[in-house]
């Protein structure tokens, strides 16, 4: 039986910390073509550990995903945060949008942000996008959030995810 050329999450995250808030290394989310070498270098699990980054090597589908429970109050607000960074020879993002979506519970209603990324000389940044809690009777108690490019059909390559974070805002 062939293994599947996805990367399931290793040990994700299972509640946010005492500081309302919970970090995900690579191997902690979720990477469709992330179990395939000719499309991403995974950090070893010692490296994931110590903060390396997962590099995207060639795709023309980017989706990074995870999932966390949260307190799901009207009114509480969540940011989702991806940490990434392009490498010298990236290529393929040239006014090639790159989305951060979020909702609560399966049947949630995504919300979402659009990014054009910055030149590859531009060092480490987020991608943030925060969300809301709009009723509080939600039968849900987790967040689904996710970094994507699935529609412009364009390869594209050079990325560095450092990590995830999910914070409660309030």
């Amino acid at each position: 039986m062939a293994s599947s050329p996805h990367y399931d999450a290793e040990f994700p995250p299972t509640q946010l910390g005492p500081d309302k808030s919970a970090q995900f290394g690579p191997r902690q989310l979720n990477i469709v073509w992330g179990n395939d070498g000719r499309y991403w270098k995974m950090p070893t699990k010692e490296a994931g550990e110590a903060g390396a980054a997962a590099e995207l090597l060639q795709v023309c589908w980017l989706e990074v995903s995870g999932s966390i429970p949260c307190e799901m109050k009207k009114g509480n607000k969540y940011k989702i945060s991806f940490t990434i960074s392009l490498k010298p020879d990236a290529f393929g993002w040239n006014n090639c949008p790159v989305y951060v979506m979020a909702k609560f519970g399966k049947k949630g209603k995504y919300s979402w942000t659009k990014t054009i990324l910055p030149a590859s000389d531009q060092g480490t940044f987020n991608i943030d996008l925060e969300v809301e809690c709009k009723d509080g009777s939600v039968q849900a108690e987790t967040i689904y959030f996710g970094l994507y490019e699935v529609w412009s059909g364009k390869w594209k390559g050079g990325l560095l995810l450092h990590k995830a974070t999910v914070k409660q805002a309030s």
